[in-house]
């Protein structure tokens, strides 16, 4: 009979990477080929698609290249990196076929919208928000509290934006009924386990994101007075975008006015600029 030495170490196990995700990223790899091919050939999708990467554009300037002038505007600072970051993770996700996960960073990019709508009633309510407990957070600043109070103040009465919200809730951050409809390639069909390519999830998906985004990148950018040509001129490129995307998909664009006077701005800043 043998005896194990009880001095003697076993020799330890060599993990590896789990060669099943090497196989899922691929997958997601092919699904983002045919994803891209689809949206090159649709002049909406490429439109909508544009209005996100310029809503993120005009994010990321004034999150990162825009010097604060108090913790407040710092605060929102990171609000707008969140809204970058969950803008960015919604088109990896559809790209990837993950359309409720895309859906979930859409209601995250909604909810921070309303938010900074909301900070922009009070200039109070940014510092409030900042040092309150999670209790009073909840009670203060919910989604309820939120949309309820920016319909009073617009004077609306038909809640869509509890409407948005709630779809957005229904379809993808909330697991309800609902949101198995995008779980299933086909309508009516099965449920699929993974990602998948389907364009009648790629269509709307796209769509709701350049909804959200540009309303969120309109909201974050109202903390940030222009000090210069470059804030000016990310601000007169986003307005241009804004307006034709309003144009093609609402049937009106906005303000000629104010893109004149941006436009007025710009060059008047550019002519003062030192040269050199």
């Amino acid at each position: 009979m043998r005896f194990r030495n009880p001095t003697r170490r076993r020799r330890p196990q060599i993990m590896i990477f789990p060669e099943n995700f090497d196989r899922l990223h691929e997958g997601e790899e092919f699904i983002r080929a045919k994803s891209k091919e689809a949206i090159q050939k649709s002049d909406e999708l490429l439109h909508h698609l544009k209005m996100v990467a310029d809503s993120m554009t005009l994010v990321d300037h004034f999150a990162r290249a825009y010097p604060h002038q108090n913790d407040d505007q710092l605060i929102v600072q990171f609000l707008g990196i969140r809204l970058f970051n969950s803008m960015a993770g919604a088109v990896q996700d559809l790209m990837a076929g993950y359309y409720q996960n895309a859906v979930i960073q859409l209601r995250d990019i909604l909810e921070v919208s309303f938010l900074l709508d909301y900070f922009g009633t009070d200039g109070t309510l940014v510092a409030d928000w900042k040092g309150c407990s999670e209790s009073e957070r909840n009670r203060k600043f919910g989604a309820f509290k939120v949309r309820t109070t920016l319909d009073e103040r617009d004077g609306f009465t038909e809640q869509k934006r509890k409407d948005h919200y709630q779809l957005l809730c229904n379809l993808g951050a909330h697991a309800s009924f609902q949101g198995f409809e995008l779980l299933r390639p086909l309508a009516g069909g099965d449920a699929h386990c993974g990602p998948y390519f389907s364009d009648r999830a790629l269509t709307p998906t796209i769509s709701e994101l350049a909804k959200v985004a540009v309303g969120a990148a309109g909201n974050f950018t109202m903390f940030f007075d222009a000090r210069g040509v470059p804030d000016l001129e990310i601000k007169f490129q986003f307005m241009k975008a804004q307006s034709a995307w309003f144009e093609k998909f609402f049937g009106q664009s906005l303000d000629g006015g104010q893109i004149g006077k941006m436009r007025e701005m710009l060059e008047r800043a550019k002519a003062e600029k030192p040269a050199g």
